[in-house]
């Protein structure tokens, strides 16, 4: 059921590079009913949310939105990476527990999102939550033929043919990046026997956490954290996963990778989506870097719904520059926007008027608007084009447009 005639909303495959109608799965609780299962990568909890972060999740709570307002049901699935390498050292630097860490940020997090008026994703598992499942599945692929045990159990990416095919690297340019990232490892009678094949599961430091397994206590490797809970929450196959572009080598790869690999269901994802890269001082923000501009510095200088509509005035698959004169102006047309709806939040579910294709509401405003905005969204997300749908609605006063514009690309964030 995935080309739906009734739904128009395309999106770009990072695999294929090609733009394809939105994947979709039949409902199995509406009879005739269409479902969208929806993995995103979700944060490594060590330190605050930055802009970066809010890109990308803002960008699929706007996904979400529309594809609800489409009349298509959300299977969200976001994942917490509490059980990683960063975390930990991070714990190790400031002489805190690792999970206290986590449980601190995670909650910074949840309450930036919140701010920004997110719908939350119906699930957030942690990956501490779901060691022992973790651990099954390696044995699973180790029972399978696809995992090798030395120093760690690696996934042995020769026994993939397609390994490289999502990033469209070749094998020396896989190797660069994994060693310009300090990820490379070491190949030899007790280590890896390939230097791209990549961990399942390691033995932890001590002062780390360690979990029983039939390896031997220890810790999963990131890769395979995130395969076992989508399948947990999504089952083998999903509709679209996603999360930010530089996670397309090595996380996602391998992900691939070893998901094919144990359920023999291809594709893993039927599209793969991911969001551009903000740059901030001429570099990629990054925490590694320390050029963040976090999501509370943002909430201080503008509302919430400025900080929205200044993030989806950029394709979610482009990369940017942050300018705060780019907040400055989404500030304004924020201002504008609650003089015409009277302030609050960011327009609820719109207004209870006549529904439109696919059970989209279409408001009593004015059907060109309305027509360019819906054409804007479906056209992979053209959150840009959106955005000036939107200010030629409030130019024209039409309120209603406008709000329900607005309840799409900022959800529930307050508009002062």
């Amino acid at each position: 059921m995935t080309d739906e005639p009734d739904c128009r909303i395309r999106v770009y495959d990072s695999l294929t590079r090609r733009l394809q109608p939105l994947p979709q799965s039949r409902d199995p609780e509406r009879p005739g009913g269409r479902l969208l299962n929806l993995y995103v990568c979700g944060v490594t909890p060590y330190d605050s949310g930055h802009l970066g972060h809010a890109f990308t999740f803002c960008a699929f709570d706007v996904l979400v939105r529309w594809v609800e307002a489409c009349g298509t049901r959300v299977r969200y699935v976001q994942n917490i990476t509490d059980v990683d390498d960063p975390l930990f050292e991070r714990a190790r630097r400031d002489g805190v527990r690792w999970d206290q860490l986590a449980e601190r940020e995670m909650k910074s997090f949840l309450a930036d999102m919140a701010a920004l008026g997110w719908r939350p994703p119906d699930v957030m598992p942690r990956a501490s939550e779901e060691v022992a499942e973790i651990a099954s599945v390696v044995e699973r692929l180790a029972e399978a033929g696809f995992a090798y045990q030395t120093d760690a159990v690696y996934f042995p990416v020769r026994e993939f043919p397609g390994y490289g095919e999502l990033s469209h690297l070749s094998r020396s340019s896989m190797l660069r990046k994994l060693r310009d990232e300090g990820l490379l490892g070491n190949v030899g009678p007790s280590a890896k026997r390939d230097p791209l094949d990549f961990a399942l599961w390691r033995p932890s430091a001590a002062d780390e956490p360690a979990w029983p397994s039939a390896f031997g206590a220890g810790k999963p490797g990131w890769h395979i954290e995130c395969s076992e809970m989508s399948m947990h929450h999504l089952g083998p196959q999903i509709d679209v996963h996603g999360g930010g572009r530089d996670l397309i080598f090595s996380h996602h790869e391998s992900e691939r990778a070893q998901s094919e690999s144990l359920t023999g269901c291809v594709p893993f994802a039927k599209a793969w989506m991911h969001t551009g890269m903000v740059r901030y001082g001429g570099h990629k923000m990054s925490k590694s870097r320390g050029n963040l501009v976090v999501v509370r510095e943002m909430l201080e200088k503008a509302p919430a719904a400025a900080v929205r509509l200044y993030l989806a005035s950029h394709r979610y698959r482009t990369d940017w520059s942050f300018r705060w004169e780019g907040l400055a102006s989404a500030a304004r047309l924020t201002a504008r926007l609650a003089d015409l709806l009277g302030g609050g939040g960011g327009g609820g579910a719109g207004p209870p008027q006549e529904m439109g294709r696919g059970g989209v509401r279409r408001g009593d405003g004015a059907s060109d608007l309305v027509d360019e905005f819906a054409a804007a969204l479906d056209d992979d997300l053209d959150t840009g084009r959106a955005v000036r749908a939107l200010r030629a609605a409030v130019r024209r006063g039409d309120a209603a447009a406008a709000r329900w514009m607005t309840s799409i690309l900022c959800g529930s964030a307050a508009l002062n």
